[in-house]
């Protein structure tokens, strides 16, 4: 009887600490992947007996917002939103999205459901729906930058770029620090072919986040892109400072010193590229063609034969390996011919 009392006290605690949970911090939406508080742990650091503790890991497991369940109509909204948080930090988005939409029927304009609703729906990938529940929380408030910036991603995933560039400016405005939003603004930027306005934003990321790899990476694929080499390789290796098991940036600097001949450092980039990754079959042909060019035939053989044994359908590689054993060696050929550039 005891245990059952603490039970319904820790819960009812729950269903409070809940309510605070701050909306800028709830869900930032980075790329592909959606970072969530999870927070939940810090209920149990009460010092509990431990059964009552199974017994609230329990409680959290069953929470639904099912009608069957009981009367929704008699539960207040900020229950029903805190059981919606509570299903998605257990990633059960689409359960949550019940809690929400009841918790919408008794109040239409509630921002924190909307936000909620559209969160569980991104993470469903129906980023038309999550768009239009963003906008509907952005009405009740313009203020918050985090709606602007999530529905900027749905936008993003829509092919939308014109309003997803607009939301995240907006994002922007609000958070003038606000540095995954700029990464964001970058990659649409991209997208539409805005060259210079994306490196622009990606250097305002690492202004504000020097140690942000992802970003220095885009800037150096823009930068190669452009043909802009020597600020591309300054960029590459900005991003090996902050990442140096990124293989494939140390597989971009090789192909950008191979393209400007400068192939002792190309062949030093590949190896690192394939120390980290052992099966890049591509880093192991270029690699093998920046050999050629320095006439080191013999490892170049070895190492386009790695990348057939990677790869035994790599048609370039086996082009190479079957010219190279035919002692046909060309250096103009081996650059414009032999050598895969991503």
């Amino acid at each position: 009887m005891k245990s059952q009392i603490w039970l319904t006290i820790a819960g009812i605690s729950i269903s409070t600490l809940l309510i605070d949970v701050p909306q800028s911090l709830a869900s930032i939406d980075v790329e592909s992947e959606t970072v969530e508080i999870t927070s939940k742990n810090k209920f149990y650091a009460y010092n509990l007996p431990r059964e009552l503790v199974s017994e609230l890991k329990k409680y959290e497991q069953n929470i639904s917002c099912q009608a069957s369940e009981e009367n929704l109509q008699l539960i207040h909204y900020q229950t029903l939103i805190n059981r919606g948080i509570a299903l998605q930090q257990q990633q059960k988005y689409r359960e949550s999205l019940i809690c929400f939409d009841q918790a919408l029927v008794e109040q239409p304009e509630l921002e924190q459901a909307w936000y909620r609703r559209a969160i569980a729906l991104s993470h469903l990938k129906q980023y038309s729906q999550a768009a239009f529940s963003y906008q509907q929380a952005i009405k009740t408030n313009p203020e918050e930058h985090t709606s602007w910036y999530n529905q900027g991603n749905a936008y993003k995933h829509l092919g939308r770029n014109e309003q997803a560039i607009a939301s995240y400016q907006q994002a922007i405005a609000l958070k003038p620090d606000f540095h995954v939003a700029y990464y964001q603004l970058g990659k649409v930027l991209t997208r539409v072919g805005q060259y210079e306005q994306a490196i622009s934003a990606y250097q305002e990321v690492t202004e504000l986040n020097p140690e942000y790899h992802q970003a220095w990476y885009s800037q150096g694929s823009l930068l190669n892109q452009l043909q802009r080499y020597d600020e591309a390789i300054a960029v590459y290796q900005k991003t090996l400072k902050f990442k140096p098991e990124q293989h494939q940036a140390w597989y971009n600097l090789g192909n950008i010193h191979l393209k400007l001949k400068n192939y002792p450092e190309a062949i030093a980039a590949y190896e690192a590229a394939i120390e980290l990754k052992p099966d890049y079959d591509l880093a192991w042909n270029n690699h093998g063609a920046a050999l050629e060019a320095l006439q080191q035939n013999k490892k170049a053989l070895r190492s386009y034969s790695q990348a057939l044994q990677v790869n035994p359908n790599y048609e370039k590689a086996l082009n190479n390996r079957r010219r190279l054993l035919l002692s046909v060696s060309n250096n103009d050929t081996i650059l414009s011919n032999t050598v895969d550039f991503e």
